[in-house]
């Protein structure tokens, strides 16, 4: 039985909440990407950031310097582990990854973490991405959105 009410709106306030704290972090420094890795059998959620001066590869991620900047399963970011555990228990009733992607995706992209992103200080090509991590050649979550 889910503990928490899983919902977009509980993971909206859960990644507008790291996003203002990560923000604080950075300064000026200018932001390219962010890509939220959303793996439900791990009950695993990572915040990775690329930064513009960041020389790798944009779509080798674990290669980014601020890979799985958020540490959740270190200690640094708690709030998440009640999601982390809802998902991998939604995850597990059929194995469907893309209905939790998407719902991480819509959250991405609403207002309130718009707003929460707005504090950094982006790139003029920057993008948020959720990707499938089970399919290297996913598409981004988020294009499927339309209010993005």
């Amino acid at each position: 039985m889910l503990m928490m009410t899983y919902c977009v709106e509980k993971i909206e306030n859960i990644l507008e909440k790291k996003l203002i704290d990560i923000a604080n972090d950075f300064g000026d420094k200018e932001l390219k990407a962010i890509d939220i890795g959303v793996f439900p059998w791990h009950e695993t959620i990572e915040l990775s950031l690329l930064f513009s001066e960041d020389n790798v590869e944009i779509n080798d991620i674990a290669a980014w310097p601020y890979f799985n900047y958020s540490e959740m399963n270190e200690g640094g970011w708690d709030e998440a582990k009640e999601l982390a555990n809802n998902i991998a228990e939604i995850w597990e009733q059929n194995k469907d990854v893309f209905p939790i992607l998407l719902d991480f995706a819509t959250a991405a992209t609403a207002e309130k973490v718009t707003q929460a992103i707005g504090q950094f200080n982006r790139s003029p090509d920057f993008f948020i991405q959720v990707l499938n991590p089970d399919d290297h050649e996913s598409q981004n979550f988020c294009d499927f959105i339309s209010n993005y």
